[in-house]
């Protein structure tokens, strides 16, 4: 229960995340450098990012180690609202990149810890996350939206602290003590199944994390507002809870393939509905495909990097697919989309992700099939 309770309350950070960049539009920068404070200060916060995992799966201290990056990512937040300079947003989001990017990493190693065997059912733990991101978005959108974008922060900061209490809560990891050789990190590298499907996460994420970046602005230059914004990222995050808490059996009673194939479908699906179709009904409907493209997708990576990485690199794991899922591909997505949404707009980008999707998703799934021949020959 403390692990469902946890994941509700810190979820909570992930919805004010969203207003982010309405802030930095109202603190008066445009939207391509909108994309260099979001992708900018990543680079080199990202440097350090295996670093994380390497400490806790080296020291076996997950708790301590996130409660260093909980109390970092708070002292950031509170700072935001104090300037509206260039310079120094770049700055407050290198800190805050820094501290906040391990921290869902190392909550879900914890998490893969106490579940043991039982990773398949990761989904079921993580859905209470998009509970509480749905019960909050909405009612932040319209709270910003009548009194002050800069808000988000304090808000952000409270919810902080509650799940800085309720960390003193979560179970410690059940692994033995061993102390591991920091050559056998080296190990976890040179797996070419998970190099690969890194490369496709890498693409079909570099997608998402522009739809991040911009959709909010998409969204008001439709003529929505605040509001609006939480009432779709609502529709997805309800969404989401669906995909996590079928995810085990997804994942049970299908092959690893034709999963990729249907992420890879709703990626496509979800990108044109934006691209052809910019109307309000139509941009709420597409995000109900967020239960593919972000809640299966991130259930099944965890699982699948897992698998791979096997216990004794399992916060390593978790931390590169992390560094991938929502730190490379957040700089190539914010940059990318901010350069193309300011040349062209919202339906040109759009269009131009879900070409990107298909090929990734086409190369991909065949790699995926020609391997599942050669094993069953081998087999035979």
């Amino acid at each position: 229960m403390a692990f469902k309770l946890y994941n509700f309350i810190f979820y909570i950070t992930m919805a004010a995340f969203g207003y982010f960049n309405i802030y930095f539009q109202d603190a008066g920068l445009d939207s391509f450098q909108i994309g260099l404070v979001n992708a900018i200060p990543r680079i080199f916060a990202l440097l350090l990012m295996p670093f994380w995992g390497f400490l806790t799966d080296y020291f076996h201290e997950n708790k301590k180690v996130l409660l260093i990056t909980l109390i970092g990512t708070l002292t950031t937040v509170v700072l935001f609202p104090q300037t509206s300079s260039f310079k120094i947003l770049m700055l407050l989001m290198f800190f805050y990149t820094l501290f906040q990017n391990p921290i869902i990493p190392l909550s879900d190693s914890l998490l893969l810890d106490y579940l043991g065997d039982n990773s398949n059912y990761y989904g079921k733990f993580r859905l209470w996350g998009s509970v509480g991101y749905m019960a909050s978005v909405s009612f932040l959108g319209y709270f910003l939206e009548t009194t002050s974008s800069a808000n988000l922060f304090y808000v952000y900061g409270i919810v902080l602290i509650l799940s800085i209490i309720l960390l003193r809560f979560l179970p410690k990891s059940k692994r033995e003590i061993e102390v591991l050789n920091p050559g056998d990190f080296k190990k976890i590298f040179k797996k070419r199944r998970l190099l690969y499907f890194l490369f496709f996460v890498f693409i079909l994420q570099t997608s998402m994390n522009a739809n991040y970046s911009y959709f909010p602005l998409y969204i008001v230059a439709q003529g929505g507002g605040e509001f609006l914004v939480g009432i779709a990222l609502t529709v997805s995050s309800a969404s989401e809870i669906l995909a996590f808490f079928f995810s085990d059996k997804i994942i049970k009673n299908n092959k690893f393939s034709q999963i990729i194939v249907i992420i890879s479908l709703g990626f496509i699906l979800r990108w044109l509905m934006l691209s052809l179709f910019p109307y309000n009904p139509i941009i709420l409907l597409s995000q109900l495909l967020h239960s593919i493209t972000f809640g299966l997708f991130f259930a099944v990576g965890v699982d699948y990097v897992d698998q791979i990485s096997g216990e004794k690199f399992r916060a390593t794991g978790q931390n590169i697919y992390a560094g991938v899922f929502m730190g490379v591909s957040a700089i190539s997505g914010s940059l990318i989309g901010g350069k193309i949404y300011q040349l062209y707009g919202g339906e040109k980008m759009y269009f131009f992700w879900s070409i990107i999707s298909a090929a990734a998703g086409i190369i991909y799934s065949f790699y995926l099939f020609n391997k599942e021949r050669e094993l069953k020959i081998n087999a035979d």
